[in-house]
C-alpha cells in the first residue's frame, strides 16, 4: 500500500519540479483504509505532464490554480473531478504539499451530482443485476471486491444527499443498517474491514433491495 511520501518521491523523481501541489482524500483521511484501498490523490502540476501509472494509486491530475475554481471550469489533465470531490477537498482532504485549495461550491452541486450518480451510474448495473440473479447458481462465487462495492458505494451517495456531509463506505454502510435494520447490511461492512463473511447470492439481492430503498428514500423514481 503505497503512502502519500512515497507517491511523491516516485513523482518527483519522474517529474522533477512539476509537483507543486498534492492533495489525499478518499479512504486516507476518512479512517476506512483496508487491505485493497488506493491512494486517492489530486495532483497539481506546474505545466502539463503526464504522469506514471503507479499501481494502488487513484490519481485526479490538475494545473497549479485549477483548486481555485468551480469544478465546472477545471478540465483535469488525468482522472476525474466531480463536486464531491471538490466538498471533500475543502472539508476533509489532506494536503501533503502546497496550499490548502478552496474549492469552490455549493451544497445543491453536491447534491445534484449524488442525484443524477445514483441514477445514470448505479441504476444500469442494479438494473443488470436483477435481472441475472435469478438464473444464478446458487453455489456460484460471489466476486467479494465487485459486491462490496455496488453494495456500499450508493449508501454514501444516500447519506450525503441527505445530509451535506462525506463519509466512508463503511461509516454510510453503518448508517443504512441503522436506517434499515431489517437488511443484512452490516455483513458487507463486516466483510469489507476483513472478517471472515461468506457473501452469497443472498447478500447480492440485499445490495438490489438496499439500492431501491435508498432511491425511494431520496424521492428518486
Amino acid at each position: 500500500m503505497i503512502t502519500p511520501g512515497e507517491y511523491l518521491s516516485l513523482l518527483d523523481a519522474r517529474l522533477p519540479g512539476l509537483v507543486v501541489g498534492a492533495h489525499v482524500y478518499g479512504s486516507r483521511v476518512l479512517d476506512d483504509v483496508v487491505a485493497d484501498s488506493d491512494l486517492d490523490v489530486v495532483i497539481e502540476l506546474s505545466s502539463p505532464a503526464e504522469l506514471p501509472a503507479v499501481d494502488g494509486a487513484d490519481v485526479a491530475v490538475v494545473l497549479a490554480g485549477a483548486l481555485e475554481k468551480p469544478v465546472s471550469e477545471v478540465t483535469p489533465l488525468a482522472g476525474a473531478v466531480t463536486p464531491v470531490l471538490w466538498q471533500q477537498l475543502r472539508t476533509v482532504g489532506q494536503t501533503v504539499r502546497g496550499a490548502r485549495p478552496s474549492c469552490p461550491g455549493t451544497a445543491a452541486e453536491v447534491e445534484a451530482y449524488c442525484r443524477d450518480n445514483l441514477v445514470s451510474y448505479w441504476k444500469p448495473d442494479f438494473d443488470q443485476a436483477r435481472e441475472a440473479l435469478p438464473s444464478r447458481p446458487a453455489d456460484k462465487p460471489v466476486a467479494r471486491d465487485v459486491l462490496l462495492w455496488v453494495g456500499l458505494g450508493p449508501a454514501r451517495l444516500w447519506h450525503t444527499i441527505r445530509t451535506g456531509e462525506i463519509v466512508s463506505k463503511s461509516r454510510a454502510g453503518e448508517l443504512a443498517a441503522a436506517r434499515w435494520p431489517d437488511l443484512p447490511i452490516s455483513d458487507l461492512v463486516a466483510a469489507r474491514r476483513g472478517e471472515d463473511v461468506t457473501l452469497t447470492n443472498d447478500h447480492i439481492a440485499l445490495a438490489i433491495e438496499l439500492f431501491d430503498r435508498i432511491l425511494a428514500d431520496v424521492a428518486i423514481p
